[in-house]
């Protein structure tokens, strides 16, 4: 006799308050060899860490998450329009630093705006995030998984069956993001930035895990 398996995805929601503000910082440049591209990368390295350290931070508070150094090209057309091949036009320079603090520092707009006249051409993306997501993300399994287990019984109950034993357990593949971004400044509006600018408040925000549990179905005694 075939089993009969009731399969029921559930879904762990829950509302998580940021902790920290995350400021990712990225800078770009086009630079006439490979040599002075990479010694613009440590420079803005070293002036990230002398921005945290002259607020009284840990200077190594501020991370490089990435850093790439390509050869840019523009496309050549003659009179007619044709293309006719490519122009090197220097080497493009890609950085993303990071820099986190906590919810509530007195000292966010000092700080952007120290980045906005220290680091001339940065984008700076202000957001919130969790700083140990962990708890959240295994509360989140938990309720998915009680989900699952309430709908499959009202399911089986409906077609005259009980639960019977857990045959999977399988959680999504899909990353859950404790981040929420807020603004975009470039840093010729970072350098005019005030405090009462702002929003130093962040609102929760939802975050969720889904579960998908198989059980066998037994027929009701």
């Amino acid at each position: 006799m075939n089993e009969r398996i009731i399969a029921v995805t559930g879904k762990g929601v829950l509302n998580v308050t940021p902790d920290i503000i995350r400021l990712t910082v990225t800078l770009s440049g086009l630079f006439n060899n490979y040599n002075e591209a990479y010694e613009r990368i440590s420079c803005n390295t070293k002036t990230m860490s002398g921005i945290a350290h002259n607020l009284g931070l840990d200077p190594k508070l501020s991370k490089t998450v990435r850093m790439d150094i390509e050869k840019k090209y523009e496309p050549q057309y003659d009179n007619q329009h044709n293309y006719v091949g490519e122009k090197f036009l220097g080497y493009e320079l890609a950085q993303v630093l990071k820099i986190e603090i906590p919810v509530g520092s007195s000292f966010l707009g000092q700080l952007i705006r120290d980045i906005g006249r220290n680091l001339k051409d940065a984008e700076i993306e202000l957001g919130y995030a969790v700083k140990d997501p962990h708890p959240s993300q295994l509360k989140m399994l938990e309720m998915a998984v009680l989900d699952a287990k309430e709908k499959a019984s009202i399911m089986a109950e409906a077609a005259g069956c009980v639960l019977g034993e857990v045959k999977s357990i399988d959680a999504s593949e899909e990353e859950v993001h404790f981040y929420t971004k807020s603004n975009n400044i470039l840093a010729k509006e970072a350098v005019c930035l005030g405090d009462g600018g702002l929003d130093v408040e962040p609102n929760d925000f939802n975050a969720s895990e889904s579960v998908t549990v198989k059980w066998t179905l037994k027929d009701r005694m």
